[in-house]
């Protein structure tokens, strides 16, 4: 027990043996897009937007209104994970997480990832749980949702999003497409989820493909299914992935903040619209997948760092006799720290029914 309580400083953590590479692929578990609507509803399979090209220049309003920051923890907090789950049973009823080392959130990852190198951030926390092996990484913000009110430091990255891009015939009450991958991180096999802002395609195409997918609503809490029409195979399209972010002309994006999001996401297609206090005039889009190679070598030492970092989260919830941790890592601290401490929440991180059917096992502890 003493040892989930002591912090860690980033120097105490020995980086992985194992090389960590993106060359192995990754194994898509599911897809799904939340409905806008009152309650929890989810479309399965997902599709993502699709990217719309549209004649420059063009001028947008600043962002305004209620967007979510965590979605899924904000539709389902008692369960945060539970639309992942709902869908993978859906979509691949055969999937397992029994040999699943790690269950995160791009985010966190990310996180993570900035921790290892020793950059500069603010203080986060993350809600640990352990499930059978399965390190599940709960990612914790202090509010799930956020109001941009329009106002002089408002972005234009939204209204952007918006204007170029169309949910696919039959999602268009969509309001966030979100996928799970399964790849490798050295010698741990993680499950990361993470939202996808749109789908680019080279060629131009219709959207008959995606009317083809095999499409379900289940709702979320009730543990009740409603199901739409729909028949066929879903889509997999993470080679048609794309990140999209706004930037003033003159001022470039900081490619080393945001390769990380990419890179996690194997997402392939950066898409930066530049504008002139929201005069949009120029879009750049660049296959940044063919970039992947060169950024995991140079950042292999950190890369080996966060898993690392892992394997002693989940060995420090172990230590705590499988019960619920948190982690905690303070801006103000330097060298950065990240503690482990047992949780004073009794809660499970996935139902009962999920457990049985994508564990194993069939303990419900």
């Amino acid at each position: 027990m003493a040892d989930t309580k002591r912090p860690h400083p980033r120097e105490a953590w020995i980086s992985s043996d194992a090389s960590v590479s993106s060359t192995a692929g990754s194994e898509l578990v599911c897809t799904y897009n939340w409905k806008n609507c009152d309650g929890a509803k989810i479309h399965v399979p997902g599709y993502a937007p699709i990217w719309q090209d549209i004649p420059l220049p063009i001028r947008l309003p600043k962002d305004q209104g209620t967007y979510f920051i965590d979605q899924n923890a904000s539709r389902v907090p008692e369960f945060p994970f539970e639309p992942l789950f709902r869908a993978t049973v859906s979509m691949n009823p055969s999937f397992r997480f029994d040999d699943v080392d790690v269950l995160v959130n791009r985010n966190s990852l990310r996180k993570l990832l900035d921790f290892s190198t020793g950059r500069r951030q603010d203080s986060f926390r993350i809600n640990l749980h352990l499930v059978d092996r399965t390190l599940v990484v709960e990612r914790c913000e202090r509010s799930a949702r956020e109001l941009i009110r329009g106002y002089q430091n408002a972005g234009f990255g939204r209204s952007f999003e918006g204007a170029f891009t169309k949910h696919p015939a039959g999602l268009e009450d969509s309001a966030a497409h979100h996928r799970a991958l399964k790849y490798q991180l050295g010698s741990l096999t993680c499950v990361d989820r993470f939202e996808v802002d749109a789908c680019y395609q080279q060629k131009e195409g219709d959207d008959t493909e995606v009317l083809t997918s095999a499409m379900e609503q289940l709702s979320m809490g009730n543990r009740k299914r409603s199901y739409q029409q729909r028949t066929g195979n879903s889509t997999d399209g993470t080679n048609l992935a794309a990140e999209i972010k706004t930037a003033k002309v003159g001022k470039p994006k900081n490619m080393g903040t945001i390769m990380p999001q990419l890179w996690f996401g194997r997402t392939p297609w950066l898409i930066i619209g530049r504008h002139n206090d929201g005069l949009f005039e120029e879009v750049k889009i660049t296959n940044t997948g063919s970039q992947f190679g060169d950024w995991e070598d140079k950042q292999q030492a950190n890369l080996r760092k966060l898993a690392a970092v892992l394997a002693e989260l989940r060995e420090a919830v172990e230590a705590n006799g499988g019960g619920n941790c948190v982690a905690i890592c303070e801006k103000a601290t330097a060298p950065p720290v990240i503690g482990v401490f047992p949780s004073t929440v009794a809660r499970k991180a996935v139902p009962n029914d999920l457990r049985r059917q994508l564990w194993n096992s069939t303990s419900s502890s």
